[in-house]
């Protein structure tokens, strides 16, 4: 390993201070050792326009024109226009540091940091003692000592209101005559509130106020005139006190553009007027100095030239500014003034917005030229050797820092990599310009990939100097400074700062990342960042040339397929290895344009960062769910297989997939769902996945991996689950829907008698999977009518019911698909959960199961409580006449049948003997021991303290109860009925000594009778 490892060959603190964005800033031997020639255009002035005439010319062409070019009038005025940071101030520095002294030139140079008012006109008269001048110096200082940059901003909008309400409508043409006068815009700048707004920070006043004052302490470009953001039209600025008139030119302003652009011409056409009123330079005081200044000059001989870095600077003095250094010099064939030359800087944007007044002075002074520094760089010229030219200078001078280059005299600049150690390695790997400054810690691709990254959104080919330096030299060079000396260069600060510009640089392949991220996943972001920059995106996974690999500690890769090649514009000397082969491969299918062009979106989609689009997105996603379906067995419950027609109703899309399904990051329309089973996330691995599955579509094998489609079914196994349980959910088969279904069934087994709350889990279990076909309640004679109305209607959809839990936790079998063999591992549980309650009054039912729930549901209670409420009727009117201590029941029936034997022999009987006995027959088969079950189940509701349960409602009116109880009930009455008739009859006869049955028979119903009242007057005693 050589001594590169880790090497930096610059510090911070040189990097700052001679690697500067502003050419006035620099020292003249900085400024010469980091001056680059700079891509300078001639073009022909039309109008506030200029249009290139296809010539270039250098800095001496520049300086060549503006020295000697001759003029009829004596004046020249050359601009030099540009955006901003493109070199302008750097151009006419330039042109100051190469015009030679000389006694017959007096150089008047204004620089663009020096911004008050005060610099400017001391500037401008620099030199001249005359008392007139003298004066304006001593107005001037009075006027910037006195305000502060608050005052003065307000004093600038009241003297600006006054200069709009003076202006007649006469002045003006065209709509602009509705803007003017005393009830024009002018009311607009004396309201209170709406001056606030034109005082808020960042406004164009506030900002003007600062830099009359006071230097500028930035880099930033000074802002030259009024822009529509500057008028005070926010709806919110409608106040309740505001006045009438004003109100009415606010309103109509709100309503009119082109009237809102109108008003904004009058601000600036009207500054200049507002300004020379205020700093005591009105009623053209400037110009008559400047005219005197020019005398002076002119009856020294010399002529006067004038350099100026922004013509922002002469903001508020333009107008006068403009005719003095533009008026003629001679009158009436004499040389009264200087001959003057003015080389003055405008921003592009500014000179387009010129007052008209401003660009007819230019134009009739230039001879109709301007000189441009826009450099666009485009796909035929692509600035290469420029761009490293340019930019190896300031390296070299970080490098040799600022005292070395100060002191090393004028026109010699030390070249710092002369004499390195490392000149040869670094050389050969980074590069090195036709000056012989190497690029090192850059390289070429690096370069020009860091100035696409940094030029306009609207413009990705403009070489903006100050952009490259300020946003990209600087704060790389400090960052690297340590990140390779820690061995973390290209930093996560380069990587998130300097992106390649799609549609301009290429981007580093998806597959490269990919294996990136294979073969060295510890550091796949810097490599990857290195070989998208440093070696220009390769379509291959290769080696970085060995300097470069050292420096910013990336090992070499030792893989099998790896090309054994590194990446420089120098050519490598070692051989391309290929994998060996045992036999020709078959020729590739070939992909349809329509397929490549999905394929490059998605290359687009994982390399640079772009949004996936519509079509391939969906293409994915319908591949990827119907995977997850056709991976699934089904064989497994909860479910029954969803075939994919129908599993589109079913919970699992497979066409026209959401991304609450498969959601892929930044895909368009969808923003990441973390509902989503399937997330993908981008990556290197996932778009070449992708890829495979866009062949995969278009039935296209070559290409297709492997390891691609292993990735699909383990996407698709892990989704199953997922799958499974929105399947449930469409289709209501979750627990919760199954848990909701099974106490359905339940109660409605109840209903028919077939369970009661309390009992074993297998009758539970067994009563909840039958369809009740064989099911009937022989109590029906004691049960209500709403309580057979409810069953009736349940047995209705109960086999519906019963077939979905069936088919939900069963496995069906056979050509019919009938279940046989129900799941009870899982089905246990879920029948255990819904026998915890027998209530349906807060569940939420699945559709399958509403039907069937409906006469278990919906005043159930009111159905459960009159049940009760006829059981208790009836056993309390059989106790009535049944006491329990009265023995067996059928003894009873006996004797009674006894008894009525007796009776009808005596003849005593009456109508109702036939009745009893028909009465008798339809209790001969009833047991009466079932009357002490029912009691015994009665007390424990009528004992407990509290309302009773629904429980321990269900458990009492549920069971089927003995079918003779109403019949018990009729016989009783009708016995009790006909007793007393007999008695009385027997008791006559007895009298008479009419026979001995007669008197038998009355002993007999007497006993009767009285064990009837015994067991009355009992049952009161109870209640």
């Amino acid at each position: 390993m050589s001594d590169f490892k880790r090497y930096v060959c610059w510090d911070v603190e040189n990097v700052i201070s001679t690697i500067q964005t502003e050419a006035v800033v620099a020292s003249p031997a900085v400024f010469l050792s980091t001056h680059t020639p700079l891509s300078i255009q001639r073009s022909r002035i039309t109008g506030r326009s200029f249009n290139s005439t296809g010539e270039s010319v250098t800095e001496e062409d520049v300086l060549e024109d503006f020295l000697n070019r001759r003029t009829n009038t004596g004046t020249l005025l050359l601009p030099v226009v540009g955006e901003s940071g493109s070199g302008k101030s750097h151009l006419v520095r330039w042109v100051r540091e190469n015009i030679e002294p000389s006694d017959d030139r007096k150089i008047i140079y204004l620089e663009k940091s020096k911004t008050s008012l005060r610099h400017v006109i001391d500037s401008l008269l620099d030199g001249i003692e005359d008392e007139e001048i003298e004066q304006i110096r001593k107005d001037i200082r009075h006027v910037t000592g006195t305000f502060t940059a608050a005052s003065l901003a307000r004093r600038l909008i009241t003297q600006l209101s006054v200069a709009l309400a003076d202006l007649g409508r006469e002045s003006v043409s065209g709509k602009k005559r509705q803007l003017v006068g005393p009830r024009g815009i002018s009311l607009l700048l004396q309201d209170p509130l709406l001056q606030e707004q034109m005082l808020e920070s960042g406004k164009f006043i506030p900002q003007f106020a600062q830099h009359f004052l006071s230097d500028r302490e930035s880099g930033e470009e000074r802002r030259p005139r009024f822009s529509l953001e500057d008028l005070p039209l926010s709806p919110d600025a409608i106040a309740g006190d505001m006045a009438a008139p004003t109100r009415q030119i606010f309103g109509i302003l709100m309503s009119r553009d082109e009237l809102q652009v109108l008003a904004v011409e009058l601000l600036n056409e009207q500054w200049d007027k507002a300004v020379q009123e205020l700093s005591a330079l009105g009623g053209g005081r400037l110009l008559g100095a400047m005219q005197k200044v020019r005398e002076i000059y002119a009856r020294q001989g010399k002529e006067i030239i004038l350099l100026v870095e922004d013509f922002a600077l002469i903001q508020g003095v333009q107008g006068d500014l403009l005719d003095a250094i533009t008026e003629t010099s001679e009158r009436e064939g004499h040389a009264v003034l200087a001959p003057m030359r003015t080389l003055m800087a405008i921003t592009s944007g500014y000179f387009h917005d010129l007052p008209e007044t401003a660009a007819t002075r230019i134009a009739s002074s230039t001879g109709g030229f301007v000189y441009n520094l826009d450099i666009v760089l485009g796909e035929g010229k692509t600035g290469t050797e420029d761009i490293a030219t340019f930019v190896a200078r300031y390296l070299n001078a970080a490098r040799v820092g600022r005292g070395a280059l100060e002191s090393a005299g004028s026109g010699s600049v030390p070249n710092k990599c002369d004499g390195c150690v490392v000149q040869n390695l670094c050389h050969d790997s980074f590069g090195v310009s036709v000056d012989g400054f190497g690029l090192y810690p850059f390289n070429r691709p690096s370069l020009t990939r860091i100035v696409h990254s940094l030029a306009p959104q609207e413009n990705p080919y403009a070489f903006v100097p100050r952009n490259v330096l300020g946003s990209g030299v600087i704060p790389i060079l400090t960052d690297a400074y340590g990140a390779i000396r820690k061995g973390e260069f290209p930093s996560a600060s380069f990587q998130e700062n300097y992106k390649s510009v799609r549609g301009v640089d290429q981007a580093l392949p998806n597959s490269v990342s990919e294996g990136i991220d294979t073969h060295d996943p510890l550091n796949a972001k810097r490599r990857r960042t290195a070989l998208e920059f440093w070696a220009d995106a390769p379509t291959e996974l290769v080696n970085l040339r060995q300097g470069i690999s050292e420096a910013f500690s990336l090992p070499d890769l030792t893989v099998n397929d790896l090309y054994d090649k590194q990446t420089s514009p120098v050519k490598s000397d070692h051989p391309i290895l290929q994998k060996e082969r045992s036999a020709p491969p078959p020729p590739p299918q070939k992909e349809s344009n329509a397929l490549q062009r999905k394929i490059q979106v998605v290359e687009d989609w994982a390399a640079t960062g772009s949004r996936l689009t519509t079509d391939e997105a969906s293409i994915i996603r319908t591949i990827i769910s119907k995977s997850v379906v056709n991976r699934e067995d089904w064989l497994t419950p909860p479910v029954k297989p969803v075939n994919l027609t129908g599993n589109e109703k079913n919970g699992w899309v497979s066409k026209s997939v959401k991304s609450n399904q498969v959601s892929i990051e930044d895909a368009s329309s969808e923003a990441m769902s973390a509902g989503a089973p399937i997330v993908l996330k981008r990556n290197p691995a996932t778009g070449e996945f992708f890829k495979s599955l866009l062949r995969l579509s278009a039935d296209v094998v070559d290409g297709m991996r492997g390891k691609d489609i292993v990735r699909l079914a383990s996407i698709a196994d892990a989704a199953r689950p997922a799958m499974r349980e929105r399947v449930a959910r469409s289709m209501e088969r979750a627990d919760k829907d199954l848990i909701a279904g099974l106490r359905v069934s339940l109660l409605g087994a109840a209903l028919a008698g077939r369970v009661v709350p309390g009992m074993p889990i297998d009758a539970l279990y067994g009563a909840a999977f039958d369809a009740g076909h064989e099911w009937a309640r022989p109590d029906t004679s004691s049960r209500t009518e709403a309580w057979m109305t409810r069953l009736d209607a349940h047995m209705q959809h109960r086999s519906s019911l019963v077939n979905t839990l069936l088919s939900s936790l069963g496995i069906g079998q056979g050509a019919t698909g009938a279940v046989h063999v129900v799941d009870a591992a899982r089905a246990l549980p879920l029948v255990k959960e819904a026998a915890a309650e027998w209530d349906l009054s807060a569940v939420e039912l699945p559709t399958w199961a509403k039907e069937a729930a409906v006469p278990v549901r919906s005043g159930w209670a009111s159905v459960v409580r009159g049940q009760l409420q006829e059981l208790r009727t009836l056993f309390g009117e059989i106790r009535e006449r049944f006491p329990k201590a009265s023995g067996p029941g059928d003894r009873l029936v006996q004797q009674v049948s006894t008894a009525l034997q007796m009776a009808k022999a005596q003849g005593i009987t009456g109508p109702q003997g036939s009745e009893l006995e028909s009465r008798a027959a339809a209790v001969a088969e009833a047991d009466w021991n079932t009357l002490s079950v029912l009691e015994k189940d009665l007390s424990r509701v009528v004992d407990s303290l509290q309302d009773p349960s629904a429980e321990s409602l269900l458990a009492v009116v549920t069971p089927i109860r003995s079918p003779h109880l109403r019949e018990m009930r009729d016989y009783l009455t009708v016995a009790d009925s006909l007793l007393d008739t007999a008695l009385a009859a027997a008791r006559m006869q007895a009298q008479n000594a009419v026979s001995d049955a007669a008197e038998q028979l009355a002993g007999l119903l007497g006993e009767w009778k009285q064990a009837v009242d015994d067991a009355s007057t009992h049952a009161e005693a109870g209640k």
